[in-house]
C-alpha cells in the first residue's frame, strides 16, 4: 500500500526539492560566487549546497524543529542565509527573514509576532540587537552566523556537521515555506504567507516571461531578506544558473564583477541602476556581457536606460510590475532595448499582462471595469497570489475580498494594451481638488538631460491642501536652476500637476531593498511650504 509519504514525494512542489533535482543535475557547477562587502571571494557548487542543507535540517530536526515551526534570520545575503532556508524548505518550517535596517525594538517586534522557536542572526548585526535579546522570551534557541558564537548562542557551524541524508517530510504543496514582511514603506510592515507552489508559479513565470536558460549568469545584490532576492535566488537555483552573490549592495563593486564574471542578468530597482550609472568605474569597465536588466519599484528615468544601453548594447531592458504579495512574479512585463523604444516615452510603463500566472483587472472604487486611459486599481487573482496575511483578519478581508487580491496600486492601460503605473493609491496627491499621480509628474520630470533621479510627494498647503513638490538629484557635472525643471514640467503637464517647488539633493532616502522612502522625504519637507510664505 502507498503510504500519504509517498503519495506527498511523488506529486508535490517543494523549493527544497528544486535544489536537490538541480544538484543531482549538475552537482559539480559553481551554484554561488559569495562576495563579502570587503571583497573577499567564497564559491559553492550544487552539490555542496545541496549537502549543506541536508545536514542543517537534521540538525534542526534532530533538536526538535518541527513542520510548522517558524525560524527567523536576520542577516545581509551570505551563502548560509541560503542554505537555512532551504533547510527549513526541507522540514516544513516557515523560514521567516528579518530586515536587518530595522530598529531594534521592531526586531523584536517582528521576532515576537511571527511566533518563531529559532532565531539567526548576523555576527556583524548581533550588537545592535544587545537591548532586545534577552526579552525575546518565546525564542527557544539563539544562533550566530559563523563558526564561532557569544554565550547563549549557538554558533551556525555546529549545524553543519553531521549526516547529510535528505529528510523526509510530508509537505504539502500550498503549505508556507516564508512568511516575509511587506517593505513597510507605507505602514507597519505585514507578514506575507508565501507557499511552496507559490513559488513554482512564480518560477515558471519568471522562465516564461524573462526567457531564463541555465547558461546565464545572475549578479544577486538586492537583500535575501526581501522577497523579490529570495525567489529571483531559488529560480536561478531550480533553472540550475550560477549566481554571483554580494554580501550587499555596492554599486563600484557590482560593476567590477559584471566584467570580472561576464554577467549576463540582474535584477535591481531603479535606484541602483542609477547609482551604478554615476560611478566613475562604470565608464571604465567592459559591461557588454549583460543581456537581461530587470527592474520595478518607481518609474524609470530617461538617464538610466541611455546610460545603460550605451555600456550593455546588448541588454534589454525588462520593466516588471508586481509585489511581495505576488511572490515577486510579473502581473505585467514587457523590455526595450532604447528609450525610443519606451512606448509613448513613457517611464511609467510596466510592460503588458504576462503569459502567465495571475488575471489582472483595473477598476474603480464600486470594482467596476475601467476602459483604456482611466486610472483604476489594479486587482488580481492566480497561482502566484499569497496564502494571506499572518494574524491579520482585517487586512486579509480588506485585501481579498470578493476573490480578487486588491494590490492597492493605480495603474492605466492604452488602447494597445500596454500598461502604467499611475501610482500606490495611498501616494496620490490632493491638490485642488484634483488628483494628481506621482509617478505621471516623475515621468516628465526624469526625461529633462540634467536629472538623473527624481521623487515627486505632496506637502500641506493651506491654499491647495497639498501642493506637488519634486526632490531631484542632477546628472554629475550638471547645473540647472529650479525654475527650468519646473517649466519642463509646465509644458508637458496640467499646471495643477507642475511641482510648486523643486529640492536639489546629492542622496535620496532608502530602504533595505532599494526603495525610496517618501515618508522620509515629506517628513524632511513638512515645513517647507510654511518656510516660503
Amino acid at each position: 500500500m502507498v503510504t500519504d509519504l509517498e503519495m506527498n514525494l511523488l506529486h508535490r512542489q517543494n523549493l527544497g526539492d528544486s535544489l536537490r533535482r538541480s544538484a543531482r543535475g549538475v552537482g559539480d557547477k559553481t551554484a554561488i560566487h559569495f562576495y563579502t562587502a570587503q571583497g573577499e571571494h567564497s564559491e559553492v557548487s550544487y552539490a555542496s549546497l545541496d549537502r549543506m542543507a541536508n545536514v542543517v535540517a537534521n540538525n534542526l530536526m534532530r533538536r526538535g524543529v518541527a513542520k510548522g515551526d517558524k525560524l527567523a534570520a536576520m542577516s545581509r545575503n551570505s551563502v548560509e542565509f541560503l542554505v537555512l532556508g532551504y533547510a527549513a524548505n526541507r522540514i516544513g518550517a516557515w523560514f521567516v527573514p528579518i530586515n536587518f535596517m530595522l530598529q531594534p525594538a521592531d526586531v523584536r517586534h517582528l521576532v515576537e509576532f511571527s511566533e518563531a522557536k529559532w532565531f539567526f542572526v548576523e555576527d556583524a548585526l548581533l550588537g545592535n540587537l544587545a537591548s532586545v535579546i534577552d526579552r525575546m522570551t518565546g525564542v527557544r534557541q539563539f544562533v550566530q552566523f559563523g563558526k564561532t558564537a557569544p554565550a547563549g548562542f549557538m554558533a551556525f557551524a555546529e549545524l553543519l556537521q553531521g549526516p547529510d541524508d535528505e529528510p523526509q517530510v510530508l509537505i504539502d504543496s500550498d503549505d508556507v515555506a516564508t512568511m516575509l514582511f511587506t517593505s513597510g514603506t507605507e505602514s507597519a510592515p505585514k507578514g506575507v504567507l508565501t507557499t511552496h507552489a507559490n513559488y513554482h508559479a512564480a518560477h515558471l513565470s519568471w522562465m516564461l516571461n524573462a526567457g531564463f536558460d541555465r547558461s546565464e549568469v545572475f549578479l544577486l545584490s538586492i537583500p535575501l531578506i526581501h522577497t523579490a532576492a529570495f525567489l529571483l535566488s531559488t529560480l536561478c537555483l531550480t533553472n540550475q544558473m550560477t549566481i554571483v552573490m554580494t554580501q550587499t549592495p555596492q554599486p563600484p563593486q557590482m560593476i567590477d564583477l559584471i566584467e570580472r564574471h561576464q554577467i549576463t542578468s540582474t535584477a535591481l530597482p531603479p535606484t541602483l541602476y542609477v547609482a551604478m550609472v554615476a560611478c566613475p568605474n562604470f565608464r571604465t569597465r567592459r559591461l557588454d556581457s549583460m543581456r537581461k536588466l530587470m527592474s520595478w519599484a518607481s518609474t524609470i528615468p530617461k538617464a538610466m536606460v541611455d546610460g545603460w544601453m550605451e555600456a550593455a548594447p546588448h541588454a534589454r531592458l525588462h520593466s516588471v510590475q508586481g509585489m511581495t504579495e505576488s511572490t515577486a512574479a510579473a502581473y505585467t512585463t514587457g523590455s526595450v532595448r532604447s528609450w525610443a523604444e519606451m512606448p509613448n516615452g513613457d517611464g511609467r510603463w510596466v510592460g503588458t499582462l504576462t503569459a502567465f500566472g495571475a488575471d489582472v483587472r483595473l477598476v474603480d472604487d464600486d470594482d467596476r471595469d475601467v476602459p483604456p486611459g482611466v486610472a483604476g486599481e489594479q486587482i488580481v487573482r492566480g497561482p502566484i497570489v499569497m496564502k494571506g496575511y499572518y494574524k491579520n483578519d482585517e487586512a486579509n478581508a480588506r485585501a481579498l475580498r470578493g476573490g480578487w487580491f486588491r494590490t492597492g496600486d493605480v495603474l492605466f492601460r492604452d488602447e494597445a494594451g500596454n500598461y502604467y503605473f499611475a501610482d500606490r493609491k495611498k501616494d496620490m496627491i490632493k491638490s485642488g481638488g484634483e488628483n494628481v499621480y506621482c509617478q505621471e509628474v516623475e515621468s516628465v520630470l526624469g526625461t529633462h538631460p540634467a536629472v538623473l533621479q527624481c521623487a515627486v510627494f505632496g506637502l500641506p498647503d493651506e491654499r491647495w491642501g497639498e501642493s506637488v513638490t519634486a526632490a531631484v538629484i542632477l546628472r554629475p557635472g550638471v547645473q540647472v536652476e529650479e525654475a527650468e525643471l519646473v517649466a519642463h514640467c509646465r509644458d508637458k503637464l496640467a499646471g495643477f500637476k507642475t511641482p510648486k517647488r523643486v529640492f536639489f539633493r546629492t542622496s535620496m532616502p532608502i530602504s533595505a531593498a532599494n526603495k525610496l522612502l517618501k515618508r522620509e522625504l515629506k517628513a524632511e519637507y513638512a515645513n517647507a511650504n510654511a518656510t516660503a510664505s
